[in-house]
């Protein structure tokens, strides 16, 4: 309803900042079944499988992760990416890109929230159950608040936590979230002959995790060939110097294992984030959830599936958005 509903942002969002966020997104749709349901309920979306190309860097060669050779140590919120991922149309998401800028400018606000009040109606007719509180000093009044960063996120803003209800409080407890970076490069030449998923190990001598690749295939037509590199970070990386020195080392590293991926041939994007992989969300309570009025949405939102735990990223916050009751 016009007017009845605004998105609250910190920075302006709009069509080309979505864009670049899924851009810098490995794909998280790895499973059939999910394939098969997201499909049922956009079929325009036409996902099909890439070829089944998982595969690992040891002893200057890749390897499948079904062969005999045994792979340096794959981290637990690494292990999801081992699968084939499927592609899919995004065209099917964005069919009417005049109207989505429109409609974004219109009805966003560029805050910052510092905090969040819980409140108990006054007015029963115009109910206010939230107060988002924001940075200029002002509040902004709402009987429904859909949030769509992480639950985590929402209750490190909750000023009064007491007057959250238990199975609130339960939920956004139980979450948790890993930091990120993840880059989209383009490539200005052939630099793998495949499409498909590479794990590189970030050290030969430390345990640091892998580099994680999603490779597009090589487009002839354009010249091209996409990828989009991810690294979990930990606490002791997010200094803006680590973070520099991190970047420096995916190049290098993903350099010296693809040869024909030099500075001079490639583009990039990077994207940061502090909740990139958001776990342990507890799906068992989306039932009770649906009568509070604040709402999760996204890739931290329960889902009511029988493969709930299989959904992620981008798969997870498209089966809430479309499933919901809005």
């Amino acid at each position: 309803y016009p007017g009845e509903v605004k998105l609250l942002t910190k920075n302006p969002f709009y069509l080309e900042d979505i864009k670049k966020e899924m851009a810098t997104s490995l794909n998280t749709i790895r499973s059939e079944k999910i394939a098969s349901d997201l499909v049922s309920l956009n079929p325009r979306l036409e996902i099909f499988k890439s070829n089944e190309h998982v595969k690992f860097y040891k002893d200057t060669k890749f390897h499948s992760f079904t062969g005999r050779a045994k792979p340096h140590e794959i981290r637990e919120n690494e292990h999801f990416y081992s699968s084939p991922f499927y592609q899919f149309n995004t065209q099917a998401l964005f069919e009417d890109t005049e109207a989505i800028d429109k409609t974004l400018k219109v009805n966003e606000l560029n805050k910052i929230i510092r905090f969040i009040e819980v409140t108990t109606p006054e007015d029963l007719v115009e109910k206010t159950y939230f107060r988002l509180h924001t940075g200029e000093f002002e509040s902004i009044s709402c009987e429904k608040l859909y949030f769509c960063q992480s639950p985590k996120s929402f209750l490190n803003l909750v000023k009064n936590k007491n007057e959250l209800s238990d199975n609130v409080q339960q939920f956004c407890t139980s979450i948790g979230q890993d930091k990120a970076i993840a880059v989209h490069f383009k490539a200005k030449k052939e630099v793998y002959p495949e499409e498909g998923t590479l794990f590189i190990p970030q050290s030969m001598t430390h345990e640091w995790g892998s580099f994680i690749l999603d490779i597009q295939k090589y487009d002839p037509a354009a010249e091209t060939q996409e990828l989009v590199a991810l690294m979990f970070l930990t606490d002791d990386d997010i200094q803006e110097e680590e973070l520099a020195k991190k970047i420096k080392l995916m190049r290098r590293v993903i350099e010296r294992v693809l040869p024909d991926f030099t500075e001079e041939n490639v583009d990039q994007v990077i994207r940061y984030s502090e909740e990139y992989n958001i776990f342990n969300i507890n799906d068992n309570l989306y039932s009770d959830l649906q009568s509070e009025n604040i709402r999760f949405l996204g890739a931290g939102a329960p889902i009511n599936h029988d493969i709930a735990n299989e959904y992620k990223g981008f798969s997870r916050a498209y089966y809430s958005l479309m499933t919901a009751d809005l």
